[in-house]
């Protein structure tokens, strides 16, 4: 029996409504963010191009603790926030820290032209350790990521937590709904 709630390792995407019309326009973007340290708390590295892998990462921002990626998965560009190293707390903390820091790096983009919408988030724990993609860990996931949506979104938001890509080799992975939800510009 594994407990999630030691799962370090968390992503969340947030889908673009306007993407970029070439993903490289990120590169000098986010060669700015570095200098201009714009993820707070966070080492900030280089930036990678892996715009020819095919629905992949798009580019990547590497930093000590986290990547923000613009991702092309799912043929859907969006912005991807990834916690690779553990944040002090549980993992409702780890999820809170994320959704608003995926927001914030969305409010970033905006400024450059970008738009993204915040009705829908991918939600991945990367952990098979501690998070297994079965439905037991599942089942405990739903409610941990619900209390983390509400402290983000409100308490009153409309959500809906629908279970993707099952499998072991697939992390467990949700996709979050917010019907409700406002524009990326009011929330975080």
């Amino acid at each position: 029996m594994t407990d999630i709630q030691y799962a370090a390792r968390v992503e969340v995407k947030l889908f673009a409504s306007k993407p970029a019309a070439d993903p490289l326009d990120l590169v000098p973007i986010f060669h700015r963010w570095i200098r201009e340290d714009k993820v707070p708390g966070e080492l900030l590295i280089d930036v990678a191009d892996y715009t020819h892998v095919w629905q992949g990462p798009g580019v990547l921002l590497v930093g000590h603790g986290v990547d923000l990626y613009y991702d092309l998965g799912e043929n859907r560009p969006g912005l991807l926030f990834a916690r690779k190293r553990a944040l002090v707390g549980d993992l409702k903390t780890r999820l809170v820290d994320a959704l608003k820091r995926a927001l914030s790096a969305c409010k970033e983009l905006e400024r450059d032209g970008l738009e993204f919408q915040a009705t829908e988030v991918l939600v991945r724990v990367p952990d098979r350790l501690h998070a297994p993609n079965d439905d037991d860990t599942f089942t405990a996931f739903v409610p941990v990521l619900e209390e983390a949506a509400r402290e983000v979104y409100g308490a009153d938001a409309t959500l809906l937590i629908e279970r993707e890509a099952a499998g072991q080799r697939a992390p467990l992975t949700a996709r979050l709904h917010i019907d409700d939800a406002p524009a990326v510009a009011t929330l975080g």
